[in-house]
C-alpha cells in the first residue's frame, strides 16, 4: 500500500535528526519520486542519495532500544502520518516529531501502544549515518558514483566467476574424452564403456550449458542494475552542476554523457564474459602440462608472443582512442549547434558553413578509425596467425614426445584442443584491449564530470528557511564569468527591501543581466556579499533561494509538455485558481481561451509555434503562479507589442501581488511599475533614485538635445 504523506517531509525530518540538515526543497529539485504516493523502498533510496543507510527492523518493539547515541532514527511510517524519532546526542533523552505536528511527543510506552494498536500494518526503518564496518573493506568504494554499483552486486561478479572457473573445468572434459577414446577405448575395442563415456560427457555438457546460462544471468541482473543507478547519478549530476563548472558546448557536454554507453553495453555484453574468461586460461595451461608435459611449451610461447605485441600497440590504441572521443564531441557539437539554429541557418544561407565544419570533423575521424582498423588488424591476423603456428607446433611435439614413448596418440588430440581453448581467450584479450581503451576514455571524461562542484553536496548542510521575507541587499559585489578577460559587475552596492518595486536600467553589457543571474544563486560573487533577508546567500540552499523568487529570464525556454504544465513547472501545491489567476495577468488566457485545447494543448520543443510574446506570457505566469516574494523580470515584454504590453502592465498593478519586485528593462512603458530606478553602467551602478526623478532627467535630456537635432537636419541656406 502506497503511503500518502510527502515524501520529502519524512526525508527532510530524519537528515535533521541525525544533524545533516537538509531542506525539501532541495529534495524535491534534485530526486524523483511521487510527491504523495511512494513506498518505503523509495524512501530508502532517497535517503541512500544523502548518504543515510536506512533498514527495515525485523523486532519493532525493541527498535527504540537501539537509539543509544543520537546517530540513528526510527522512522514509524503508518498509511497516513508517520513519527520520526531520536534520542539527543548530549541528554539521551527520546525525542520525536511528527509528520502532521499534531500528535505529542512521542514517548517509548506511545510508542508501544501504537505497536499493538497497528498490529503488522506499522513498518519501522533504523536509520543512520555510520557506515557498516564491512562496507570499508575498499576505503570509499561504496561513496564512488561509479564503482559503488559494481561493489553493491559483488555477489553476482563473484557467482559469476565461480560460475566461469566451472565452465573452464566442464571444457576440459571434451578435451579429456578424446584422450580416453584413443588412448583406451579404440586399442581394448570396449564399445560398451564408449557408451557410458559419452553419456557421462553429455551429462557434463548439459550441465556446462545451465552454468553458462545462470552466470549469463547473473552478469544481466548486475549489469542491468548498475546501469540504472549510474545513469540516474549522471543526470542528477548534471542537474545539480554549479554553472561555473560547465565547460564546452550543450554538444558537448550531450556526448560526454552518451559516453556512457560505451561503458553499459561492455558491462551488459558477451565482452565481459569473455575477459571474466581470460585468467582461466591458465585452468587450460595446467591440464596440458599435467596430459601432455613439454607440449605446453609452443602454447607458452605463443601467449607471449600475442601479450607483447598488445601491450606495444596499446599507447598507440589509447591515443587514438584520446583523438576519436574529442572527435566525437566535436561532431556531436556542431550536430546539435546545427540544429537548435537550424531555422537561422537556413535564413542566412549558412548550411554550406556548418557543412563544412562537419565534414573536417568527419574526415579526422575517418582518418584515426582507419589507424585504429589498422591496428586492430594487425592485432588480429597476428593472434590467428601465432594460433595455427601453436597448434601446428602442439602437434608436431607431441608426435616426437609419442614416438619417444612418453605419451600416447590421445595426448596429441587432447592437448591440441586444450591449446585452442588456452590461446583464445588471449586472442580476445587483444580485441577486448580496443574497446577497454574506449571505455577508458570515456570513464575518465564522466569521471570528470562527476568531480565538478554542485550546488548541494552531500558533505554541506542547509538550514531551512521556509518562506523568505524578500529583501535584497548587495555589498561591494565583483564578478567576473570563467574566462572572461574582464569582470562584469565591480564594487556595485544598492540594497532592496521587502515589498520594494526597483527597475534595474542600462545599456547592453551593463550587467543588468548578471545581477539577476547572481540573485538567482547560478553564480557566487569573486568579491563582497549578497544578502536576502539579512543572510547571506551562502547560507541558503539554493533550491530554497529558487522557491523564493519568480524569474523571467531574457532566453524563455519551455518544454514539450502541456501549457497548464509549462505554468506550474517546479511548483509546489498550485491549483487550478492559481494558475488561472497567474495566466489571465501575463495574458495568457488572451490566446488559449481561444484554442480548443486549452491548457491542455502540448507545446512543441521550445515552445515552436508560439510567437515570442506568446512564450513570454507562458513565463510570466510561472514567474507569479506560485506568488514568490521575489519577482525578477529581466526584459519581460521585449517581445511583446505595445498593446500587450499595456495590458500585461495595468493587470499586474491591478494584482497587487505582494512581492518585491525588480525589473531589468531599458523600456520606459514598464517604469510604471517601480518605484525606484536604479542605472548601471559598464558594471558599475551610476545613479539612482525614483522613478519621477529619473522621468524627468530624461526629459530635460531630450528638450535640451532636440534643438541641436533640429540643427543638423536643418536644410542648407
Amino acid at each position: 500500500m502506497p503511503y500518502q504523506y510527502p515524501i520529502g517531509q519524512i526525508a527532510t525530518m530524519v537528515c535533521q535528526a541525525l544533524d545533516r540538515p537538509t531542506t525539501e526543497a532541495g529534495v524535491r529539485s534534485l530526486e524523483s519520486y511521487h510527491p504523495t504516493l511512494w513506498s518505503p523502498d523509495e524512501l530508502e533510496s532517497l535517503l541512500s542519495a544523502r548518504d543515510i543507510r536506512a533498514s527495515a527492523v525485523n523486532d519493532p518493539n525493541a527498535a527504540l532500544d537501539r537509539l543509544t547515541d543520537g546517530l540513528a532514527v526510527v522512522v514509524l511510517l503508518t498509511p497516513e502520518r508517520a513519527w520520526i524519532a531520536g534520542r539527543d546526542r548530549l541528554s539521551g533523552v527520546l525525542r520525536s516529531r511528527c509528520t502532521d505536528g499534531g500528535a505529542p511527543p512521542l514517548t517509548e510506552d506511545g510508542f508501544r501502544k501504537i505497536r499493538r494498536n497497528a498490529g503488522e500494518g506499522l513498518q519501522v526503518l533504523l536509520c543512520s549515518t555510520d557506515a557498516p564496518e564491512e562496507l570499508a573493506v575498499v576505503p570509499g568504494i561504496e561513496r564512488h558514483w561509479f564503482w559503488s554499483t559494481l561493489w553493491q552486486n559483488r555477489s553476482a561478479y563473484l557467482q559469476s566467476g565461480v560460475a566461469a572457473l566451472l565452465t573452464n573445468v566442464f571444457a576440459v572434459g571434451t578435451s579429456l574424452f578424446s584422450m580416453i577414446v584413443y588412448n583406451r577405448i579404440i586399442p581394448s575395442n570396449a564399445i560398451d564403456s564408449l557408451l557410458v563415456l559419452v553419456t557421462g560427457v553429455l551429462l557434463l555438457i548439459a550441465v556446462d550449458h545451465v552454468t553458462r546460462r545462470v552466470r549469463s544471468q547473473f552478469l544481466s541482473h548486475a549489469g542491468l542494475d548498475s546501469d540504472m543507478s549510474i545513469a540516474d547519478r549522471l543526470f542528477a549530476q548534471v542537474m545539480d552542476l554549479q554553472f561555473k563548472s560547465r565547460k564546452g558546448s550543450v554538444g558537448a557536454l550531450a556526448s560526454t554523457l552518451k559516453e556512457f554507453e560505451h561503458i553499459r553495453e561492455f558491462f551488459a555484453s558477451a565482452a565481459l564474459v569473455s575477459l571474466i574468461d581470460v585468467p582461466f586460461a591458465l585452468v587450460f595451461v595446467g591440464f596440458m602440462i599435467y596430459i601432455g608435459g613439454w607440449m605446453v611449451v609452443p602454447v607458452l610461447a605463443g601467449m607471449v608472443v600475442i601479450i607483447g605485441a598488445t601491450l606495444y600497440l596499446q599507447p598507440r590504441m589509447q591515443a587514438l582512442a584520446r583523438h576519436s572521443f574529442e572527435d566525437g564531441q566535436s561532431k556531436h557539437s556542431v550536430l546539435v549547434e546545427s540544429i537548435t539554429g537550424l531555422e537561422t541557418l537556413k535564413l542566412l544561407g549558412a548550411g554550406g558553413f556548418m557543412r563544412r565544419r562537419f565534414q573536417a570533423v568527419l574526415e579526422r575521424q575517418a582518418g584515426i578509425s582507419e589507424q585504429t582498423k589498422d591496428y586492430s588488424h594487425f592485432s588480429t591476423n597476428l593472434s590467428q596467425t601465432v594460433q595455427q603456428i601453436v597448434q601446428m607446433s602442439v602437434v608436431a611435439m607431441g608426435a616426437w614426445l609419442v614416438h619417444d614413448g612418453q605419451f600416447g596418440y590421445g595426448a596429441i588430440i587432447a592437448c591440441t584442443i586444450l591449446a585452442g581453448k588456452a590461446v583464445v581467450p588471449i586472442t580476445q584479450l587483444s580485441q577486448l584491449l580496443v574497446r577497454i581503451n574506449q571505455i577508458r576514455v570515456s570513464y575518465e571524461a564522466l569521471d570528470e564530470l562527476m568531480r565538478q562542484p554542485v550546488e548541494h553536496p552531500i558533505d554541506r548542510s542547509f538550514l531551512p528557511r521556509g518562506r523568505l521575507a524578500g529583501s535584497l541587499e548587495f555589498r561591494n559585489v565583483t564578478f567576473t564569468y570563467p574566462g572572461a578577460p574582464a569582470p562584469a559587475l565591480t564594487d556595485v552596492s544598492f540594497s532592496i527591501k521587502p515589498g520594494e518595486r526597483v527597475a534595474i536600467l542600462g545599456q547592453v553589457g551593463s550587467g543588468k543581466t548578471t545581477l539577476s543571474r547572481l540573485i538567482a544563486g547560478l553564480y557566487q560573487p569573486d568579491e563582497g556579499k549578497i544578502l536576502i533577508d539579512g543572510i547571506d546567500q551562502r547560507q541558503i540552499a539554493p533550491a530554497d533561494l529558487r522557491e523564493n523568487l519568480g524569474i523571467v529570464l531574457q532566453d524563455i525556454w519551455l518544454m514539450s509538455i502541456s501549457i497548464e504544465t509549462n505554468i506550474s513547472l517546479g511548483a509546489i501545491d498550485l491549483g487550478p485558481e492559481q494558475i488561472l489567476e497567474a495566466a489571465r495577468i501575463a495574458g495568457v488566457a488572451d490566446f488559449v481561451d481561444r484554442h480548443p485545447d486549452g491548457y491542455k494543448l502540448l507545446l512543441r520543443e521550445r515552445g515552436e509555434g508560439l510567437s515570442g510574446g506568446q512564450r513570454q506570457a507562458i513565463a510570466l505566469a510561472r514567474a507569479i503562479a506560485r506568488r514568490p516574494p521575489v519577482i525578477l523580470l529581466d526584459e519581460p515584454t521585449s517581445a511583446m507589442d505595445v498593446r500587450s504590453e499595456q495590458q500585461f502592465v495595468s493587470r499586474f498593478k491591478d494584482a497587487e501581488l505582494p512581492a518585491t519586485l525588480l525589473v531589468i528593462t531599458h523600456r520606459t512603458s514598464l517604469l510604471s511599475l517601480v518605484d525606484r530606478v536604479i542605472v548601471m553602467e559598464n558594471g558599475r551602478i551610476t545613479g539612482a533614485g525614483t522613478t519621477e526623478q529619473f522621468l524627468r532627467s530624461q526629459a530635460e535630456r531630450s528638450a535640451a538635445a532636440a534643438p541641436i537635432r533640429a540643427a543638423t537636419v536643418a536644410p542648407a541656406a
